[in-house]
Order: C-alpha cells, then sequence, then structure tokens
C-alpha cells in the first residue's frame, strides 16, 4: 500500500470522527496538541480570523479541510467563494455537517487532491493549509499548488508537523508510518516555499508543530 493509500485509509475510518471531533473544541485540542505533541494549537485557531480579512467576491481555498475546522472564521453573510478540498470522503461528510450546523452556504465541498485543485490559477486570496503536508508523499507539491492557485500578493497560511532533532520528534514523527508521507524539517519547509514563488512572512515552531505564512510573489 502507497503512503497516499495508507494515509487515505486512515481518514476514512473511525478516527476522522475523532480528529475531527477534538479539532472542533479548542480547548480539547490544546489539551492533546500540548501532552502528545509538545506544542500550541492555538495559532491555527488564529490563522482562521484571515477569512473575515477576505474581500467580497474574493476565494478562499482550504486545502485539506478535514472536518472544517476552519469554517469558524467565515460568516454566513460573508460574499466569498470557499472552496473547501479533501481526498478522505468521510472527512467531507465531517465537514458539509459543520457547515451545515454553522449556516454556510457559501462553502464548496470537493474531493481532490491537495496536487490538483479545481481552482483556476491567480485567483485565491487566501489559501489555508493546516496540518495535512506532513501526510502527503509530496508536500512539496502542494505548496505548488498552493502557490498557483494564489494571486500575486495572495496569502497562504499553514500549519504541518515537522521531523526535527527534538527527542519528541524523533520518538513520534515517523515517515512512511501511519498516516504520515514525506515529512519535512522547517527548512525543508522554507525551501518548499521558496521554489514555489512564495515568500515567507513567518515560520514558528512550537514542539513538533511549525505554521507558516506566506505571500505570493509577482
Amino acid at each position: 500500500m502507497s503512503r497516499a493509500d495508507r494515509a487515505k485509509r486512515i481518514f476514512e475510518g473511525p478516527f476522522a470522527r475523532i480528529y475531527a471531533y477534538y479539532m472542533g473544541r479548542p480547548a480539547l485540542a490544546r489539551l492533546i496538541g500540548r501532552v502528545i505533541w509538545g506544542g500550541d494549537v492555538r495559532p491555527l485557531y488564529d490563522s482562521t480570523r484571515r477569512i473575515a480579512e477576505v474581500p467580497a467576491g474574493g476565494v478562499v481555498v482550504d486545502a485539506p479541510c478535514g472536518g472544517g475546522v476552519a469554517f469558524r472564521g467565515l460568516s454566513p453573510a460573508q460574499d466569498i467563494r470557499y472552496v473547501a478540498v479533501d481526498l478522505a470522503g468521510r472527512m467531507l461528510e465531517l465537514a458539509e455537517m459543520e457547515a451545515m450546523r454553522r449556516q454556510l452556504r457559501q462553502i464548496e465541498l470537493i474531493r481532490a487532491d491537495a496536487t490538483a485543485i479545481p481552482v483556476e490559477s491567480g485567483t485565491a486570496d487566501l489559501f489555508l493549509s493546516h496540518f495535512g503536508l506532513h501526510c502527503f508523499p509530496d508536500p512539496a507539491a502542494a505548496i505548488a499548488e498552493a502557490a498557483r492557485c494564489l494571486w500575486p500578493g495572495g496569502r497562504l497560511e499553514g500549519s504541518m508537523i515537522a521531523a526535527g532533532p527534538h527527542r519528541r520528534q524523533r520518538l513520534l514523527v515517523r515517515p512512511g508510518r501511519g498516516a504520515f508521507g514525506s515529512v519535512g524539517t522547517v527548512g525543508d519547509l522554507r525551501r518548499w516555499l521558496a521554489d514555489a514563488g512564495l515568500e515567507a512572512t513567518g515560520v514558528d515552531e512550537s514542539g513538533c508543530f511549525v505554521y507558516f505564512s506566506a505571500t505570493r510573489t509577482g
């Protein structure tokens, strides 16, 4: 079984509901993040505030969207196109339930790979990529796809679990095992961003987590 198929299988199974449940409850997610991964998940929830800054008629791409954790940053009255992408059908089902609960009718749920997003090039104002890169077999290609979707000046906000020298990372982060794909280091992330034509405006480590923001250059 390939890395991609293994990760997809995990997020199609019972773990999908568990993951969506605790990520939808920030206090519980903070506890799990701190105890297991030694990191702070609050920057993820903070980054969803960027959605409110997207002007009317703008485009947001959320890939992978998971169970819709970022939907909390979207108002039912906000006039934007919100494209939520995930490869796992089960995660999209949970995201649909979350969108309905929040009465968000502007969300388009699309089953697709993060390296082949059905959005026209240079049209997205904001691209969200939270806790997916470490599951992908080719995270550099996913970053390049995010850059393709963004217009010059558009913003990427994301997070990932990173490989690295710290004891917790050596114990927990195992590329090619479980849901992990080709996990990168912080240095790898900086290179992926630069190679994709994205200027990093912030790369911050918190335990096994890395949070990053970048803008697409001209």
